[in-house]
């Protein structure tokens, strides 16, 4: 006999098949709430990421283990950030620079909530950030307000 949940799970499977046969989600319905979705933030602009030593293909990181050193670059137009993950364990400590723009507020943001950084020259250090998803959000003099992409740190 199968637990209880195994045949929740089984149950809810074969509904959603049945509703996607007879009802299906219009495709305008689905482009729409993509676009809804991307409106959160109007006032953020994303630091798409651009290279990560994680995905070097060159045999550099061909061994991983404890204390191991990822290098992420991530750009916005003439904004630059290249943030240095070091893993210790179940945590991670972030070194970031930032060049083309100058700073007023850094934040490092994790699933468990948001961390203000100092900040140093376009420099700042954070020690003892949880090991999983995380991304920047910098806030410039000019008043623009920057966000990487969610990297799996």
């Amino acid at each position: 006999m199968s637990a209880p949940r195994e045949n929740d799970e089984a149950l809810l499977a074969r509904l959603g098949t049945v509703l996607d046969e007879l009802d299906p989600m219009p495709a305008e319905v689905v482009t729409e709430g993509r676009a809804l979705f991307g409106l959160r933030r109007l006032d953020e602009e994303l630091a798409e990421l651009v290279r990560d030593s994680a995905e070097d293909r060159s045999g550099l990181l061909a061994v991983r283990g404890e204390g191991d050193v990822r290098l992420i670059s991530f750009e916005t137009g003439p904004v630059t950030v290249e943030l240095q993950v070091t893993e210790r364990g179940m945590v991670r400590d972030l070194v970031a620079q930032v060049t083309g723009t100058a700073l007023v507020g850094a934040e490092v943001e994790t699933s468990a909530g948001r961390q203000d950084i100092p900040i140093e020259d376009s420099l700042f250090t954070v020690e003892d950030v949880p090991a999983g998803f995380l991304r920047l959000r910098l806030h410039t003099v000019a008043g623009r307000h920057l966000v990487t992409s969610w990297v799996r740190a």
